[in-house]
């Protein structure tokens, strides 16, 4: 028995990458999984590896700014299971159009990186958690409701549903020419946090994950293509756990905060990032610097972005 037997579960973006990965985890503990992403190759060949592995998924095309989309995820959903219990919102694809400061980028470009990293947050709940509270837990736990006289009558509801949006450590720090995406990774947290005090109440958690370096499949042939082994062992550096993730690691943390142990935690912004964003930029810079001395030749896959 699996710990999301019976449930069913969304997750945007999630043909490859991150989203890929928790689509396989939530499979993998029971759940029917709803892919939706624009990649259809690798929506289809995520499907098929779910299901060789003895999982339910199915998936649909579609991009999840766009209110319609929103409206027919939901409704292929109900058609698939009858039911919503889990929705992770991770889908976003940028591009060089994103890259550049406040003087730098289009109005064009800022509204469409906005709307895949805010809006489709804000339609999925908006479609997702009617349904959710419709559905109602399926939860097993034995709810203890008594204490010393203080509590009466009965228990607010519980795990009737989970919401799980991906920020990033860039919503906790900034980079350069990055405006897009760090107001963007940054509006998930505030999102996150006032859907929790909105929802909680219905019995549904709201949390975010905030990633590290994650090497993604396509992450993996960038680094191929444009980085070596030095430059990456240079990233390795910077983290305290002295490696940088991969979706495994996201997957994991984003199970936990689906599961029903998770029932007391709401509005968290977890930082999935191997201790990144907690160290001091000087203590990493100064063995960091010694590390590229010793290895002139090191190439990253970040160096065409670097001082431009």
């Amino acid at each position: 028995m699996g710990k999301f037997d019976k449930r069913t579960a969304i997750v945007t973006g999630g043909a490859r990458g991150i989203g890929g990965g928790t689509a396989r985890k939530l499979a993998e503990g029971g759940a029917h999984v709803i892919i939706i992403d624009i990649d259809e190759s690798s929506a289809v060949k995520n499907v098929s590896n779910i299901k060789s592995s003895g999982g339910t998924a199915d998936y649909i095309i579609g991009d999840v700014s766009e209110e319609n989309t929103i409206k027919e995820m939901i409704e292929f959903t109900l058609q698939k299971t009858g039911r919503l219990d889990i929705l992770v919102q991770n889908a976003y694809g940028g591009g060089a159009h994103s890259v550049g400061s406040a003087v730098e980028i289009t109005s064009e470009a800022w509204d469409r990186g906005l709307s895949l990293l805010a809006k489709s947050l804000y339609l999925g709940a908006k479609y997702a958690v009617p349904v959710m509270e419709e559905s109602g837990s399926i939860s097993k736990e034995h709810i203890e409701w008594s204490g010393a006289g203080l509590r009466h009558g009965d228990p607010p509801k519980q795990n009737v549903g989970r919401i799980i949006n991906i920020s990033s450590v860039h919503g906790l720090l900034q980079a350069p020419r990055a405006l897009i995406y760090e107001a963007g990774k940054s509006a998930v947290i505030g999102i996150t946090r006032q859907m929790a005090i909105d929802f909680g109440p219905l019995g549904i958690t709201v949390n975010a994950i905030a990633p590290g370096h994650v090497v993604t499949e396509s992450g993996e042939a960038m680094w191929r293509e444009q980085g070596n082994e030095a430059g990456f062992k240079l990233f390795e550096l910077q983290y305290p756990v002295r490696r940088t993730g991969v979706p495994a690691d996201i997957a994991n943390a984003i199970s936990f905060l689906c599961s029903d142990e998770a029932s007391f935690i709401t509005g968290v912004v977890l930082p999935v990032d191997g201790g990144l964003s907690i160290q001091l930029p000087e203590e990493a810079i100064m063995y960091v610097k010694d590390f590229i001395v010793d290895n002139p030749n090191l190439r990253t896959h970040f160096d065409d972005r670097v001082g431009s």
